[in-house]
């Protein structure tokens, strides 16, 4: 029985893929030999590397298999195979390396700048190469093809004769996933380059085999040991998972329902029924997609890659929507333009016509200075978010992160605003989502609709008003199988809601578990995101203190002089990124406050040569071969290596705001200045903000050299 854990870095199983069936069992059957003792040296087969605290190789012949490990871990990181010269090139190990005992940790850290780039005197820097570069092999019919390349793509492969060749390839010619492949092939990755790499494991040296042979598409990411216990099917739950930005709380809850699957099956042989839902199309479709990859080795999928039906994964809105189909009730929903009109209508019928009105002059007063867009959010977040069906209800409701306080006289002429307002749609036959979620909320409790899930998790759970969460634990059978993620600094609505008020079965108290690893953004993207938030009093700093496992560089800043040039240099940047990433340019991501600055851009972004499509929520496609431009809004909750927060500038980040009271102005920044916050913590390696010099936005101001790099056109 093995005793120590194995994971992989995909540099290694592009290495593995090109040795001969001989050399691939016999790595086969040395690692499985590693799997007992790694760390005790055996003649000249396995020897600690030079220069290296933690690296090991195997030897097989003129092969070297390197890994490094974690002994207080119990863990192996197998990290490249090849012949030995080409090893010990990729690990700066030559035979006149000077390098002292306490050496280089393999490790994080590596990612960013290899340690001996700071001593010189170690070894002799390579020359440098022009920028022109030819590529290292010629792609070759036999070549691609033990790449396991599809014939289909091969053509235009067989094309290209220099690096820039490969990444101007069409993304309709030959997919993200093969030219990455082709990548890794041709410029075998270097230590810090593998160091970035994520672990995947390893659970049977023979899947290797199974891997090469095409029978096994890939490997699962290792959980650390922080999300590991919290995928657990046997924790009570309600349980509250809470983390920053790219600490793993997505994750963790894609492995929940994976790890429930299997504990049901093994004890059953049946699939539970399980409520995955989250907050926005473009998440669901996300998550959709990496479930099936995460069950396709638990659970036998139809040949369209559908998951069972007792697994449903979709927004708690559609739910809703669901729920009143069943109950044969049609909702019309109405458009904002139809809702402002209602708003209008109940506004105009609250004036006083004559002197003599007092109520009416009264509530009049009362709603005095209160904005439209304001009033709606109080609607959809306060009244409807919080199911009050009556005046007393909002007398009682929490209006935390509102902004402005509400005296009992002024929430009394608000519900009589409201009152008027629903009434006004009701006559049109329209709905507002928050009407439907409460019905769906009625339904559910009063037993019109009997169907219950054994588990229902919600993901990004902060973004939900509180009666959509209320419907979600309904929903669930029993409350120990309701499970939440959540990060209050990506609130993108800043309500403050309390989760005890939510449900009297959501008491998270002894049952909330904060996650302190960043696992997406690089040490630095995280501070300089830090320092956008730093003026927000309720900022969560405690779940922001957080290990990062990559560094990088600093995010940059550019002044663009207009919009032109603003494009010419984004689409410069992200060619530039994804060839030091070794990534195709659709690894990049674009956001934006609005469409109408999303779409045009978009557009000349293709017109420079780099294929871009601007993608609302509802048509947000991960593996659409194209570089996705989109709203602020509709990227919350997603990653891309390669990000551009563009035109950040006055009157579009923050938006303006014909607010003249004094808390309601500090609250709008406050909900812009967090948009900001999610759209740069979307960035795992490259972050980018734009703006035109001529308008910067105010946010830009509390931004400083020691976190950010800036720079502008000449």
């Amino acid at each position: 029985m093995a005793t120590w854990q194995i994971v992989q870095k995909s540099a290694y199983l592009s290495d593995f893929v090109e040795l001969n069936k001989n050399l691939q069992q016999a790595v086969v059957k040395a690692v499985t030999e590693l799997e007992q003792d790694p760390v005790t040296p055996r003649g000249d087969t396995i020897k600690k590397m030079k220069g290296w605290k933690n690296v090991w190789r195997y030897r097989l012949g003129s092969f070297r298999l390197v890994y490094a490990v974690k002994p207080e871990a119990k863990l192996i990181q197998l990290l490249a195979i090849g012949p030995r010269g080409a090893i010990y090139q990729r690990f700066n190990v030559p035979d006149s390396w000077d390098a002292p005992d306490t050496a280089v940790s393999f490790g994080p850290e590596l990612a960013a700048k290899p340690e001996w780039m700071n001593h010189p005197e170690w070894f002799q820097p390579k020359e440098q190469k022009s920028q022109k570069e030819k590529l290292p092999r010629k792609l070759t019919p036999s070549l691609l093809a033990k790449w396991r390349i599809d014939p289909q793509f091969q053509e235009p492969l067989m094309r290209c004769l220099y690096a820039e060749d490969l990444l101007n390839i069409p993304d309709n010619k030959v997919p993200a996933d093969v030219l990455g492949r082709i990548m890794d092939g041709l410029y075998p990755a270097t230590a810090n380059q593998i160091a970035a790499q994520a672990d995947q494991v390893l659970f049977d040296p023979e899947d290797l085999i199974r891997y090469a042979e095409g029978t096994l598409t890939g490997f699962l990411l290792k959980l650390d040991e922080q999300q590991e216990p919290l995928t657990n099917w046997a924790l009570a739950g309600p349980t509250l998972v809470k983390g920053g930005p790219g600490s793993g709380k997505s994750t963790v809850a894609l492995y929940r329902l994976r790890e429930i699957v299997t504990h049901h099956l093994a004890e059953t042989g049946e699939v539970p029924s399980i409520l995955f839902t989250t907050y926005t199309n473009a998440l669901i479709n996300s998550s959709e997609s990496l479930l099936r990859q995460l069950l396709q080795d638990v659970l036998k999928l139809k040949s369209n890659g559908s998951l069972p039906k007792e697994i449903r994964i979709t927004t708690l809105h559609k739910t809703a929507q669901w729920i009143a189909r069943r109950s044969g009730e049609k909702f019309d929903m109405a458009w904002d333009n139809q809702r402002e009109e209602a708003l209008r209508a109940a506004l105009a019928s609250l004036q006083p016509k004559e002197l003599g009105d007092a109520a009416k002059i009264v509530t009049a007063n009362a709603l005095d200075g209160l904005r439209e867009d304001y009033l709606l959010a109080e609607f959809d977040w306060v009244i409807e978010g919080q199911n009050c069906h009556s005046e007393a209800d909002y007398l009682a409701a929490d209006r935390a992160g509102r902004g402005i306080p509400f005296s009992q006289g002024k929430r009394k002429a608000v519900w009589q605003l409201y009152t008027a307002y629903r009434e006004n749609l009701l006559s049109q036959g329209k709905y507002t989502w928050g009407h439907l979620i409460q019905f769906a909320l009625n339904q559910v409790q009063s037993g019109e609709f009997s169907n219950r899930w054994d588990y229902v998790i919600v993901d990004e759970a902060q973004d939900l008003p509180p009666a959509a969460l209320a419907l979600a634990v309904e929903l669930c059978r029993e409350p120990s199988g309701v499970f939440l993620t959540a990060d209050a600094n990506q609130s993108l609505y800043n309500r403050g809601f309390r989760w005890t008020r939510v449900h009297e079965n959501l008491n998270v108290k002894g049952r909330t578990r904060i996650l302190q690893r960043n696992h997406r953004s690089t040490r630095q993207i995280a501070a300089a995101a830090c320092e956008i938030m730093a003026p927000i009093p309720d900022f969560d700093a405690e779940v922001m203190k957080q290990e990062y496992v990559h560094v990088g560089t600093k995010p940059v800043i550019y002044g663009a002089a207009g919009s032109e040039d603003q494009t010419r240099w984004i689409a410069n940047q992200i060619y530039q990124a994804a060839r030091t990433l070794r990534l195709p340019i659709n690894a990049a991501t674009v956001l934006v406050y609005s469409s109408s600055v999303g779409k045009p851009l978009a557009n000349t972004l293709t017109e420079c040569g780099l294929p871009a499509k601007f993608m609302n929520s509802s048509q947000f496609d991960l593996e659409e071969p194209c570089i996705k431009v989109t709203t602020l809004h509709a990227a919350k909750g997603l990653e891309f290596p390669i990000v551009v927060v563009a035109h950040v500038e006055a009157g579009r980040l923050p938006r303006e705001t014909d607010a003249t009271d004094p808390d309601e102005i500090v609250t709008h920044l406050q909900e812009q200045r967090r948009l900001f916050f999610v759209g740069c913590t979307r960035a795992m390696r490259h972050l980018f903000v734009t703006y035109d010099r001529q308008l910067p936005s105010s946010f830009l101001a509390d931004l400083t050299d020691g976190q950010w790099q800036w720079e502008s056109s000449s």
